[in-house]
Parts: structure tokens; sequence; C-alpha cells
């Protein structure tokens, strides 16, 4: 593996993960972006971001659908629930990357076919169905993120890289700062791709982004898995 890669690492026994963790950070930037801005105010990925908004519509603040993000929690963990099954099911982080992000990829490109069908209307029954299937896809993922386990990749929440990033700047390796660094900025390029895409040619096509994004993930975990994992070696 490259001395790039390498610099990403928590120790020798993370190999390539970090490199795909922060590729579905990305996805997550996007995929929040589509939400937010077309889904119906709502964090699909985010549900730090998303329990706020739940708050905000019981509150009553105009704009924000309570059934829309109670919906969506719902929907986030039931993935985050099958996700639990793989993890019982499946030896192995690689393996378990490979399953989770096909499953993954395969309900997003459900989400696809549905913008296409039904453009987005907020509170529509076609735009939910969308919200929800891809907040499942997003607890799928996060909860994977947290069992393959490499320090300050959650492929979700940066708030803790950001506040280690400067609360430990002191104590911290190279490879730590590299590591939350590259994180913030993951999440933070999706959604600026994200926005751009959604505001200018629209969901389609940014879903389709991470399909790209999420395959590439996939068929590197694949053969690195048939090579001999580079993390186990």
């Amino acid at each position: 593996m490259t001395a790039g890669p390498r610099l990403l690492l928590a120790g020798e026994r993370h190999g390539s993960l970090p490199v795909l963790l922060l590729v579905l950070t990305t996805v997550t930037g996007v995929i929040d972006a589509i939400s937010l801005l077309t889904l119906g105010r709502v964090f699909v990925a985010n549900m730090t971001g998303n329990v706020v908004i739940t708050g905000f519509a019981i509150g009553g603040a105009p704009g924000f659908s309570l059934r829309t993000s109670l919906a969506v929690l719902v929907g986030f963990l039931a993935g985050a629930t099958a996700a639990g099954f793989l993890i019982d099911r499946i030896d192995g982080r690689g393996g378990l990357l490979r399953a989770a992000v096909l499953i993954e990829w395969v309900l997003l490109a459900v989400c696809l076919v549905l913008v296409a069908v039904h453009p987005p209307v907020v509170d529509s029954a076609p735009t939910l169905a969308t919200a929800v299937i891809a907040a499942v896809a997003m607890g799928l993922q996060n909860a994977v993120g947290r069992r393959i386990a490499v320090p300050d990749l959650t492929t979700s929440v940066v708030g803790m890289s950001m506040t280690g990033l400067v609360a430990d700047r002191t104590h911290s390796t190279r490879e730590a700062v590299l590591r939350r660094a590259s994180a913030v900025l993951s999440l933070l390029l999706g959604a600026i791709v994200g926005a751009i895409l959604v505001r200018t040619v629209g969901d389609v096509p940014a879903f389709a982004l991470i399909l790209v994004l999420l395959a590439g993930v996939g068929i590197a975990a694949h053969t690195l898995l048939r090579r001999g994992p580079d993390w186990e070696g």
C-alpha cells in the first residue's frame, strides 16, 4: 500500500479501511444534502440533526414535518437493526463492509428510481418513502462503520473529530490529525457536491453519484478480500 493511505491509519491493523470509510463519509454528505434540500428538511444520515429537527417540528416551527422526521428516525433504527443481524452472521470487517455496501447500493438505487419517477414533493407519499429508504441505508452504514471501528471514522458524525483536532492538538499523532481532518473534509466535500448537483441538475444525478461511490467501495473491498486484505496483515 502507498504511503498516503498509511498516514490515515490508527496503527497498522486498519490497512485500506480508512480510505473506504472516508468515501462513505462523502456519501453521507451527498445524501444529507439531498434529504435536507428536497426530501422535507430532514437528515437521513445525521440523526443528531434529525432529533433537533424533530424538536423543531414538535415545537411548531414552520417548514418542518413531524411525520417525515419521525419516519426517517424509525427507518434509520430499522437499518441499524438490520446491520446487527449482519454483524452477528458475517465474520471479518471486510466481508461485513462488502455485504453492507451491496445492500446499501440496492436501497439507494430504489431511491434513485423513486425520484426519477416521482420528483420530490415534500410530504408526498413517494418522497416520504424515498426519505425512509435512504434512512434505512444510512442506519445500516452507520452501524457497520461503528462495528468496523476505525478511530475517528464513523462515516456520519464529525463533531468528535473536530473536537479532537483542537482539544487534543498537543497529544495527537500525525495519523490521528490526518484522520480527523479527512473525516471533516470528506463530509464537507460530499455536502458541497450534493448541494451543487441538487440545485443545478436535480436529485437523480446526485443519487447516481452516490451509487458510483458505493460501487467503488464495494469493488475495492471485494478485490482486497480476494487478495488477502491488507488490514489483516
